[in-house]
């Protein structure tokens, strides 16, 4: 962003190499005026570079931020994580904020526009469903959500209905990557716990 201080190349273009600057470079093309630092554009250079960053670099680069907030993520399990939040993420210390229930079940669970709308059907849903996880052989997200389908299907409620729900139980909130990615990388025994103790909250 730097460069684009008082300079540009003639064109619409905004992100370069550094190679690309080196070659399209000209003293002739710098601005006689003075140039502004706008901070909102630079978080968009900042976001749009984190988009193009190779996952185990950015790794690297935030983890210091994940232990300043007491998470300890291993390498292979946050190179899972990277790819599914960094679209989510504009500054490093954006990945542990969007992360954490990854490496830990959330301390609170927010039900608000779920509670509302909870219904002893629902509960017995996830009963069900949450038992049924116990044997489902293959643990990853396209199994469970085709279980999770079938299940809905099955018991003649919408899909729609029960997937905040799912989420708020995973999540402990309205956010986060795409809950069956969620529930495949925090494994059988986290989602079963996390939905039994959503369960609890959230019992009629």
């Amino acid at each position: 962003m730097l460069a684009m201080l008082g300079w540009n190349d003639g064109t619409a273009q905004e992100l370069f190499t550094m190679d690309e600057l080196i070659s399209r470079f000209s003293i002739e093309r710098v601005h006689k005026g003075g140039a502004k630092f706008d901070f909102e554009k630079a978080k968009w250079f900042n976001h749009q570079y984190i988009q193009k960053a190779d996952n185990a670099y950015l790794a690297k680069l935030a983890l210091p931020f994940y232990q300043q907030a007491g998470l300890t993520p291993d390498n292979e399990l946050l190179l899972q994580v990277i790819p599914l939040i960094k679209e989510r993420c504009t500054l490093l210390k954006d990945f542990p904020e969007q992360s954490a229930y990854f490496f830990k079940a959330p301390e609170t669970i927010d039900t608000t526009g779920v509670k509302e709308k909870w219904t002893s059907e629902k509960q017995a849903f996830f009963q069900t469903w949450m038992q049924a996880l116990a044997e489902i052989s293959h643990w990853d997200d396209a199994t469970l959500e085709q279980h999770f389908n079938d299940a809905a299907a099955a018991a003649g409620i919408k899909k729609g209905e029960l997937m905040l729900p799912l989420r708020v139980m995973l999540v402990g909130g309205k956010f986060g990557a795409g809950v069956f990615h969620i529930a495949h990388i925090i494994g059988r025994e986290q989602t079963i716990a996390r939905i039994g103790t959503a369960l609890q909250v959230l019992q009629p």
